[in-house]
């Protein structure tokens, strides 16, 4: 059950000072303490508030106050968590006033375990027929995951491959991801679609809405036309459990809220439990921060009880690592991350001063497309608030692949019986839902006019390696090194088709420039025999014969 004893805040009121200077109103500002106000065992209601906004400088100082913000906002306001008085005096002293969405977020939660529990019953006596792809009538916990993963791979092993990712989580867990395609184990260059959930371990049905997908495609492959084609024609990643260490303490409701990762103290690891300890619920990275694009700026904390806290360095966590790992071993042409929540299609850029991206046309046509299946609201991913370090960030910047974060429905986990209709649309959007939208994504990966094609003869059984290597600057322009490198085997006939990301980054094209892909053709040894420079652009496609390396394998 749900221990409302254990919730716990830092609130530094020492900001206020600083914020208020331009408030805008009469309030008087506070000289800061010496230190932050001590954490106190939450005796008090936690509630959901939806903060009044005028101004962009109302929602940027409310941003800077390192506060709980839901990712759910509009044109007039922010909803925000508020952890009993100390929060709420501190958005007074700031000079803002709110509305109350939820009362009691603790009592909110015991009321949604009952009705998930009655919910489950009804299906099982058949009151409720419909059902998702899985058959679950309930939320998964992290070994659920882990079961369901091996499970498919068990079922369907000439689709299903299990991957794990490079790194543990800090206390020590392996991450887990499959990839589905057809004749999932031979290598090929076919585009690749990932899909990730649970950055934000509170965010239940962003893992849910993932793993389903994965079933569906599965269940569906030979008898729904588009999906027999997906499978054709891309690889398609699927990553349900990003911050396994934060889902299993919130789902297993040590603490419910938790968002962010378990790391306690910076660069070292947390001992057995600490993560769970009262005294250290509110301390973590927030993964979604800590990815190197722009990472340092707008819309990301410096203090570690910051619930948006970007980590002591860009990639400084083990699971913003693995997808900086993952990324860069596949061509996603098209990548989604789930979140929770207030119903929107978000695609870059993260902050508004980053201008539009140069394949805006596109990405906007793509993003509208996917919100018209939802019911979702497409736009810019700062039209929520600025945020830098996020997941696309980094990934579309590096490797030109579209990349969206999309929020679900209205609370970070409402009752179960809400995930079904997420996923197969409701009302206006029954029969399609989210996974249209998904469906969109994985038939615009397989477009060859949203990514590129290099095609050619080779040697049969040579390993044709694309790679590239830059760097990523953050927001100070700090340097971190980044590595694209991906493989293909030229197959029997000895003629092979290469599906990639542009060549040049997006960040290069805005400045004017050009990049090269390296493509060299190597023996399994990895001796490599031929090398050449590739450059193509989005929708184009280039031939690169492979003789010098045919002559000498």
């Amino acid at each position: 059950m749900f221990h409302p004893a254990r919730w716990h805040r830092l609130v530094p009121l020492a900001i206020a000072a600083a914020v208020l200077v331009g408030a805008g109103s009469n309030v008087q500002a506070v000289a800061p303490p010496d230190r932050k106000v001590q954490a106190y065992e939450q005796a008090e209601l936690i509630q959901l508030l939806r903060i009044n906004i005028a101004t962009e400088s109302d929602r940027k100082r409310l941003t800077s106050l390192d506060l709980d913000l839901a990712e759910s906002a509009g044109k007039n306001y922010v909803d925000v968590v508020a952890y009993g008085n100390q929060d709420r005096r501190l958005l007074k002293l700031a000079g803002f006033t709110w509305s109350v969405l939820e009362d009691d977020l603790v009592g909110a939660d015991r009321e949604r375990e009952l009705a998930d529990a009655a919910y489950a019953k009804a299906v099982k006596n058949k009151a409720i027929l419909a059902t998702l792809p899985s058959g679950r009538t309930a939320y998964r916990q992290l070994a659920d995951y882990t079961n369901d993963l091996a499970s498919l791979a068990s079922q369907y092993p000439t689709k299903v491959k299990t991957i794990t990712l490079k790194n543990t989580s800090l206390e020590g867990r392996t991450i887990r991801g499959i990839e589905i395609s057809r004749d999932v184990n031979v290598s090929s260059g076919k585009p690749v679609f990932i899909m990730m959930g649970l950055h934000h371990a509170r965010e239940w049905p962003s893992g849910e809405l993932t793993m389903e997908f994965a079933y569906d495609l599965l269940k569906n492959d030979g008898v729904v036309p588009r999906i027999t084609s997906i499978l054709d024609k891309a690889r398609v990643v699927i990553v349900p459990v990003v911050n396994p260490d934060g889902f299993n303490l919130s789902r297993t409701y040590g603490y419910e809220m938790k968002r962010k990762n378990c790391r306690i103290t910076n660069g070292q690891l947390p001992s057995a439990g600490q993560c769970a300890q009262s005294a250290n619920q509110s301390r973590g990275t927030d993964l979604n921060r800590n990815y190197a694009g722009f990472w340092g700026g707008p819309g990301a904390s410096t203090s570690l009880t910051s619930e948006t806290y970007r980590g002591a360095s860009a990639f400084s966590e083990p699971e913003s690592r693995n997808i900086q790992a993952l990324v860069s071993s596949y061509q996603a042409t098209t990548l989604i991350t789930n979140h929770t929540y207030s119903n929107l299609v978000l695609r870059e850029p993260g902050y508004a001063s980053a201008g539009k991206t140069p394949d805006e046309t596109l990405y906007k046509s793509l993003g509208d497309q996917m919100a018209a299946q939802n019911g979702y609201r497409s736009q810019y991913g700062y039209e929520l608030y600025d945020t830098t370090g996020t997941t696309e960030d980094w990934s579309y910047y590096a490797t030109g692949g579209l990349g969206f974060t999309f929020e679900h429905g209205n609370s970070f986990h409402p009752t179960f019986s809400n995930v079904p209709n997420y996923y197969f649309g409701s009302g206006s959007t029954a029969g399609k839902g989210n996974r249209e939208a998904y469906l969109i994504a994985a038939e615009s990966t397989i477009n060859p006019a949203r990514h590129s094609v290099i095609t050619g003869t080779g040697p049969a059984g040579a390993v044709l390696r694309l790679k590239k290597s830059f760097n990523t600057k953050t927001w100070n322009g700090t340097n971190i090194p980044d590595v694209l490198d991906t493989t293909m085997t030229v197959p029997a006939g000895g003629t092979y088709t290469y599906h990639a990301n542009p060549s040049t980054r997006p960040i290069v094209v805005q400045q004017g420039g050009t990049e090269s892909w390296t493509l060299t053709c190597e023996r399994p040894t990895g001796q490599v025999l031929e090398t050449r420079s590739i450059t193509v652009a989005r929708g184009a496609s280039v031939t690169a014969n492979l003789s010098t390396c045919a002559a000498a394998f």
